[in-house]
């Protein structure tokens, strides 16, 4: 590399932060192999993972809580109205989980949407 400037084949990477120091990676192999490897042990889906961005920055980013639900529909082998969960998880584990049952859609979106931003304004957001 030379003058923040690293060639490889037909490819150039500029480093707008300088030249690389002691302890960052000199390839984006060697830094995707780090980054794998650390983030062998963690869920698919819910919680945050390491990647590196050009230049070698790194980040930390992903999801910590999630809303899952699934609703029936009013349906002679379900039931007569709509019905279903809501399941909040943190970090893939579930924390809270609310059972609805309302007659029409309207109800039950309004309850739904409701029960999501109390469980919220608990947090402070």
């Amino acid at each position: 590399m030379e003058n923040g400037i690293l060639k490889i084949g037909s490819r150039t990477m500029v480093f707008n932060g300088g030249n690389p120091l002691s302890g960052c990676p000199k390839s984006y192999d060697e830094a995707n192999k780090w980054a794998d490897d650390v983030n062998a042990n963690k869920s698919d889906f819910h919680e945050p993972k390491w990647s590196f961005d050009c230049g070698f920055k790194l980040d930390f980013d992903g999801p910590i809580l999630d809303v899952s639900s699934r609703f029936y529909p009013p349906k002679s082998h379900y039931g007569p109205k709509w019905d279903g969960t809501v399941t909040i998880m943190l970090l893939g584990k579930e924390i809270i989980k609310e059972k609805f049952e309302r007659d029409t859609l309207d109800q039950l979106k309004e309850a739904v949407e409701k029960f999501v931003k109390d469980f919220a304004s608990k947090l402070n957001v």
